[in-house]
This record gives structure tokens, C-alpha cells and sequence, in this order.
């Protein structure tokens, strides 16, 4: 599960450990563009992000049950989401780990300003304001909701596990 903000780094994380563990990566902004595209109203953005996400979890499921790898990079900004795939996870027999991308706003600024230059498919303009936005949504993982966390951030790269 790739837990952190817009611009952190989940989805080229998760491409990684998608080649060196032999996984199956879903992503919900590609699924999101695909059908969706590039560019809707807020009011609809939510329970769309919903319909993808119980669909990809039915395809996830299954995965977990026949002992496939699975990186999810769906963000996971609240502590309610986090612990709702965890029981999911653990509820089929597989162990969910966390990699929690702890990376100054400053740094996901200019991230997302070089990002936003040369916009890939599969990736939504992020503008400051969202970006302010969205860090006020986000929850970052506790020790308290029990997962095997693997914290990415600028000083240290990938951290041990907690």
C-alpha cells in the first residue's frame, strides 16, 4: 500500500516494486483517466474515486487469494482507508505493509511544478492550491494502526521498517 501526497513518489515506487516483486500494480488516477479523463468537477471526483476503488479491490481480492503480489497505489491519505484495506488484506490471508512517503510540501512543490510542465498520461495536473488542499486532507500513518510501515523520505531514502 503506497500511502502519501500527490507528487511524493508512490507510483514510480510502485512501478519498482512492481518489477522486482513480480506484482500486480493498480493505480486509481490511471484507472481514474481512463475513463473518466483528465478533468472533472469535485462534486462527481469523490464517488467516482469510490466506484474504482470497490472495483479494483474485487480484481485485488482474488489476486491475494491466489497468492499474487499486489501494490496498491491509491494514496491511502486517511487513517479510515488505511485500516479498511488492511482488515480487507488480512481478511484473505495476506499481510499488508505500508510504505508511508514522507516528504516535505516544499519538496512536493517543486515536484509538481516540473510534473505539471510535462503532464504523462495517467497523471492529473496538480496545482499549489490543490496541493495545499489536499496536505490538509492528509493523515499520516501512526504506529497506533498497525502496520509494518517502510517510511520513504529526501534525507534517508527508503527507512527500515517499524
Amino acid at each position: 500500500m503506497m500511502c502519501g501526497l500527490t507528487g511524493s513518489g508512490k507510483t514510480t515506487y510502485a512501478k519498482r516494486l512492481e518489477r522486482e516483486h513480480s506484482a500486480v500494480r493498480f493505480s486509481v488516477d490511471e484507472w481514474m483517466i481512463d475513463l473518466y479523463g483528465h478533468h472533472m468537477p469535485r462534486e462527481v471526483f469523490d464517488e467516482r474515486l469510490e466506484v474504482i476503488r470497490d472495483l479494483l479491490w474485487n480484481v485485488v481480492r482474488r489476486l491475494l487469494e491466489l497468492g499474487v503480489n499486489v501494490v496498491l497505489d491509491f494514496g491511502f491519505w486517511k487513517r479510515t482507508e488505511r485500516l479498511e484495506f488492511r482488515a480487507r488484506t488480512e481478511e484473505v490471508g495476506a499481510t499488508p505493509l505500508l510504505y508511508f512517503f514522507d516528504i516535505p510540501l516544499s519538496e512536493l512543490r517543486r515536484r509538481l511544478a516540473a510534473r505539471n510542465e510535462v503532464l504523462d498520461e495517467g497523471t492529473y495536473e496538480i496545482t499549489p492550491e490543490m496541493l495545499e488542499m489536499f496536505s490538509g486532507w492528509f493523515e499520516p500513518p501512526t504506529e497506533s494502526e498497525g502496520f509494518r510501515v517502510t517510511r520513504v523520505s529526501l534525507e534517508r531514502g527508503v527507512e527500515g521498517k517499524r
